[in-house]
Formats: C-alpha cells, structure tokens, sequence
C-alpha cells in the first residue's frame, strides 16, 4: 500500500522556528552535511532580512517511520551550536535551509533562556561561527571582534522585546544619543520579530519520496549536490548506512597516513558509481544526478560501496608506496584513481606481472596526455582495454589509436600543481630520488615509515624546475633536512663530492658553483633531467619532446 504524502505551504516568524527548536520540533537527519557557510553569507543573509528580502522557504519533512529506534538512528545532534532538543511527537526534519536555519538559531537564540531550558550551546563553535553584532552607529551587521562598545548589539537581543527596554533602561544619560540609538535599536528589532520565513511541509512517505519533493519543488532554486543526495538516499535503504560519514572517515582516517585526505568527495562517489560496471561519465553527467540515484536504488548499492571503500584505500596504498604519489595533489588525474580502484575492485591479490604493468600504465597515462587527447568515445574504448586487462594480465592496458606513438609535452619551465605534465615531472623526479633508473622495477616505499616530500629549491630566489629538488621525508629520521634551512645550496660544497647524485647532483655542477656561475649549474643540472627522464620516457616507447633552444 503507497502511503499518502501531504504537502502543506505555510510560513513562521523568527521566533517560532526559535520557539519550535527549543520544544524539539525541529529535527536535523544525520545525513545533513557540516555547516559550511561563511561569514560573508551569515552577514548577508541578515542583511536581506534587514532590507525585507526573501531568503527563500525551507522544506520540512514529517516522517512516519514504524519504530521508534528508527528515528534515533535518523536524527543529527546539533543545530547552530546548540545540541538538539529530545524530539517531539510530531516533530520535522530539516531536508532544504539547514545552513540558513543553523545561521539564524545559531545566532539569534537567546543563550541565556536557552540555557534555563538546558539547551547548552557548544562555547567554541558559537565563538567561531554565530558571534555576530548589529552596530548600530553604522547600522550594518559586524563579525564580533571583541568590541565592547554599548552600540554593538548581540543580534540574539533582536528578537526579544524584553532586551529592548533593558537597552532603554540604560542610556538615560544623553537624551540626544540616546533616542538616535533607542530608534534605530527599535526599528531593526521589530523587523526581526516580525519577519516571516516560508515553509513547506511534507507530512508521510519514505525519504526517498521527500527528496522527490525537494528536487521538484528546488527545480528554480540552488543545485542539489549529488554527494547530498546519494546520501540521503541510502540512508533511506538501511537507517544505520551513513554514506557521508563513510565518506569522512574514509578522508580523514584511512586516507590521512597516505596525504589523501583532501582528494574530491565527487572522486569518491566517481570511483562508486565506477564499480557498478561501465565508465563512470556514462552513469552520471555534472549537471544530472539522476543516472547515480539508479545505481543507489539497487539493492547491492551498500555492499558494492563497502567493497569501494576498501578498494580506494588498496588504490592509495599502490599510488603511495608503489608509484611514490606521495600526497593527493601530485595525482596528474583523478580517472587514474578511479582506474586503480576499480582494478582492486576486481583483484584481490594481483601478481607481480600486474603490479609492473600497472605502475607501466600510470607513467603512460600520465606522459602521453591519456585522459586529455582522447574524446569521450574513445575513453570509453580505453576503459575497456584496461578491464581485458583486469581479466587477462597479458593484456596491454594502454589503448592506441591507430597505432599512433604516444609523445611528451615539453619539458616545463616550472613546476606547479596546475598542469598533468609539471606534475609528472614533480613524479618522476620524486621517483627517481629513491630508484633512480630503476623507477619501474625499484624498490617500493613502506607507508608507516614515510612522512611526504618536500620541495626545495637548489638556490632559493629561483623559480624553474631544474631548480627544483623532491626530497621524501621520513618519520623520525636524521636524514631529514631542518625545516629551518632556505635552499639546498650545501649539496654543492666541495665536502660533498659523490653525494646527492640521487637528486641530479654531479661533480661538474660542483665546479661551476665554485666560480659563483648559478646560471652555469642549473644548465647542467637541467641537462642531467632531461637526460634521465627522455631515457625513461622512451622505455615507455613514448617520445620525447626535448625543451628548445637545449644546452
């Protein structure tokens, strides 16, 4: 039987959403993200409720779950600071306005009542996000900085028509003062207390149907986030299946030790919708999360994303110690993640032929372009030239088209984050100071014992790549260079002769230094660069685009 879902348009002062909060009739699902406005947009939603501007409704769901157990399971802890009050019988969940509704309690909850009542904002948070004033000398909104002036209103005061007279009781001493300030103190408080906000409220059905709701009727509004979505929706399948905490605790706990941390949630879910079959740009567009919401409606979607999780952190691990990716932002690509994991999607134990041919792969994919002079269509062949590779590890995973031989782009002048080929370079150098030619078939890296690596420069007011050195840190070890030190300069000493070659270092370099010729050493060291890096490239029967005019 379909039970009947209610919609219900209806709207509430300030208060009453501060009234209905304090009684637990407002609710926040577990699923909802961190709050994440910034102080601009706290300040500029204020602003608009000042100058009488819609904010925009939220979307309130009463749901009728069977169990009890199931609403615990369902409801968040904190709203604005402040822990959410034990929920009532016929209390609604936030799905639409929770960072507007957190801005609004958050701030404008009167602490002290809220205390009498139990409710015990959170000191820090509160400092850090809803401490904001009215001035009214300048009549604007401020971020509270510590000014103690009697103009700087807490603008929890506003809506409280008792603060108004306490403020009159105490500025008896200069009438003219006082009746600009007790004005304005009124006609911004009355705003506030009478300004009403706009809901809709759905009453029945499952969460899946809400969201529903919410899409149509936010058609016209902000984007729907896919990682909000997909979110809710899985929760909606099984209570206690929080796929953004997955996700968090995938980021912050088993990413962390291998610096991947801050890779892209949207690669997360990517690698996700990757493991259902077939590349994962044909299963979900940027603009339409539709296609994702299929795969989440399948009933092996939560079994299939634990399985991915593991997946992702086997692929991290293989990027770390196997291909010295030390840190998130060295990755030319995030479909080389999303290949990875599929590939330990699919094999638990890989033999040494595959760990080989897929290291092979990465330096391919990264030297060649792979995933920028292929269209879609031909990605797509790509895509399944590496599962055959999966599933036959004679395969060759690197799609050709038309026999065409892959090339470099130059050499870069520098190197920075923005660009696949100055990140693979960043690599190879990084790779070449553990393994030095022997990148491919060179010893692997132990995570526990790594740190990340660092860029240095050789002398320190240069900015080019032959300038550049990679060095891998190590926990708690003496090989590590002080943290204090400005450029590198040292490994050119005289007292050094045979050392540091691991980092293009020779004694011809040496000797050039020893004539104050900079320009002269960093030629050299280029030359050694290139050299080593063409003559790995071409191992990988790609061709190399030496930098020109080259000494």
């Amino acid at each position: 039987m379909i039970e009947q879902i209610e919609i219900k348009a209806d709207k509430d002062k300030i208060s009453g959403y501060i009234n209905k909060f304090e009684k637990g009739l407002l609710q926040v699902p577990a699923f909802q993200r961190d709050f994440v406005w910034t102080n601009e947009k706290k300040l500029d939603l204020f602003d608009s409720i000042k100058k009488g501007y819609p904010i925009g409704s939220v979307l309130l769901w009463q749901p009728f779950f069977e169990k009890e157990e199931f609403y615990d399971d369902f409801s968040g802890d904190k709203l604005g600071s402040y822990p959410i009050p034990e929920r009532s019988s016929n209390s609604f969940f936030i799905l639409d306005g929770f960072q507007r509704l957190s801005t609004l309690l958050g701030c404008l909850l009167h602490p002290n009542k809220a205390k009498q009542k139990g409710i015990i904002r959170d000191e820090k948070e509160w400092l850090k996000e809803f401490n904001i004033i009215y001035n009214l000398k300048e009549e604007q909104f401020e971020i509270n900085r510590n000014f103690k002036e009697f103009f700087q209103i807490p603008i929890y005061k506003l809506v409280d028509g008792k603060e108004f007279f306490q403020f009159q009781k105490n500025l008896f001493d200069d009438e003219e003062i006082n009746s600009k300030y007790i004005e304005r103190y009124e006609e911004i408080s009355l705003i506030f207390q009478n300004y009403e906000l706009p809901n809709i409220n759905v009453y029945g059905g499952s969460i899946t149907e809400a969201i529903d709701i919410f899409q149509r009727l936010n058609s016209t509004g902000a984007p729907i986030t896919t990682d909000w979505v997909i979110n809710a929706r899985a929760m909606g399948k099984d209570i206690n299946f929080r796929l953004g905490d997955k996700i968090d605790n995938l980021l912050e706990n088993e990413l962390t030790n291998y610096n991947f941390q801050n890779i892209k949630r949207l690669v997360i879910l990517q690698c996700i919708t990757n493991s259902f079959g077939g590349v994962y740009f044909d299963q979900i567009s940027k603009n339409n999360n539709k296609k994702l919401e299929v795969l989440v409606d399948k009933p092996e979607f939560i079994p299939v994303t634990e399985k991915t999780f593991l997946a992702i952190e086997k692929a991290v691990k293989f990027l770390f110690e196997e291909l010295i990716v030390l840190d998130a932002k060295y990755i030319p690509y995030n479909n080389q993640v999303i290949f990875i994991t599929d590939f330990f999607n699919k094999i638990d134990l890989p033999t040494k032929k595959q760990i080989h041919e897929l290291k092979k792969w990465f330096w391919i994919t990264s030297y060649s372009n792979y995933f920028t002079i292929y269209n879609l269509s031909k990605q797509r062949i790509a895509y399944n030239k590496f599962q055959d590779f999966i599933l036959n590890e004679n395969e060759n995973p690197i799609f050709y088209d038309s026999n065409d031989k892959f090339e470099t782009l130059e050499f870069p002048d520098k190197i920075e984050m923005g660009s696949v080929r100055k990140k693979t370079l960043a690599l190879f150098m990084t790779n070449y100071s553990v393994n030095k030619s022997q990148i491919l078939q060179g010893e692997s890296l132990i995570a526990d014992n790594i740190s990340n690596v660092k860029s240095y420069k050789l002398f320190k007011d240069q900015n080019s790549s032959e300038n550049t050195i990679y060095v891998v840190e190590k926990y708690n070890s003496t090989n590590n260079f002080s943290k204090a030190i400005k450029d590198l300069s040292f490994m050119l000493l005289k007292e050094n002769k045979g050392k540091f070659n691991e980092y293009f270092i020779n004694e011809e370099m040496r000797e050039e230094y020893e004539k104050a010729n900079i320009n002269g050493v960093l030629e050299i060291r280029k030359g050694l660069i290139v050299k080593a890096e063409r003559s790995f490239v071409e191992s990988l029967e790609i061709y190399y685009n030496e930098p020109f005019p080259f000494f």
